[in-house]
C-alpha cells in the first residue's frame, strides 16, 4: 500500500469503503435517509402547489402571504421551482448520492436562512407590522431554524467520518 492510497485524495481512502460497503449490503437508510426525504417532500408538496394554483396558495396559505404585497402568479412559480430543484436535490441527497448529502442539505438550509432574513429585514424595516413574526413563525423561522441545527449535526457528523 502506498502513501496516496490513504490520503483524502485516493478514490479508495477508508471513508469512502466504508460508505460504498454500506450501499453494497443494502443498509443505505439511517435517520438521514428520513431527515432528507421528509424535508424534501414537503418541499416538492409547496412547490406542486405553487407551481399548479399559485392563486389558491397565495390566498389560501395559512401564514398571511397577501399582507407583503399583491398576488404575482410569475413570482409564485419562480419561487415553486425553487422548492421543487431543493424537494429533489433533498430526495437525491437522502439515497442516491451520499456523496452529496451534505452539500445539498447546506443548500436548502441557505435558502431557508435566506428567506428567514428577508422576513426579519421587512419586520425591522418596517415594511410589515411585527405582529406578522406570529403568522411566520410555523412556515418561515422555525423550518430555518430546525434545518440549521440539522445542518451543524450533519457537519459534525460529515468531519468525523472524514478524519
Amino acid at each position: 500500500m502506498n502513501r496516496r492510497s490513504l490520503s483524502d485524495q485516493s478514490l479508495f481512502s477508508p471513508t469512502r469503503t466504508n460508505r460504498v460497503a454500506k450501499i453494497k449490503s443494502g443498509n443505505l437508510h439511517d435517520r438521514w435517509t428520513v431527515i432528507c426525504y421528509v424535508i424534501g417532500l414537503i418541499n416538492i408538496l409547496s412547490a406542486v402547489w405553487m407551481l399548479i394554483a399559485p392563486e389558491h396558495w397565495y390566498y389560501n396559505l395559512p401564514v398571511g402571504v397577501p399582507e407583503p404585497g399583491p398576488l404575482n402568479i410569475h413570482f409564485i412559480r419562480d419561487i415553486g421551482c425553487t422548492f421543487l430543484v431543493l424537494g429533489f436535490g433533498l430526495l437525491a441527497g437522502g439515497f442516491y448520492f451520499i456523496e452529496f448529502r451534505l452539500p445539498l442539505f447546506t443548500m436548502n438550509t441557505l435558502f431557508y436562512m435566506f428567506h428567514m432574513s428577508v422576513h426579519i429585514h421587512e419586520v425591522v424595516s418596517g415594511r410589515l407590522r411585527m405582529g406578522i413574526f406570529w403568522n411566520d413563525l410555523p412556515s418561515i423561522y422555525l423550518p430555518a431554524v430546525v434545518t440549521l441545527g440539522l445542518n451543524i449535526i450533519l457537519i459534525r457528523k460529515h468531519v468525523t467520518l472524514s478524519v
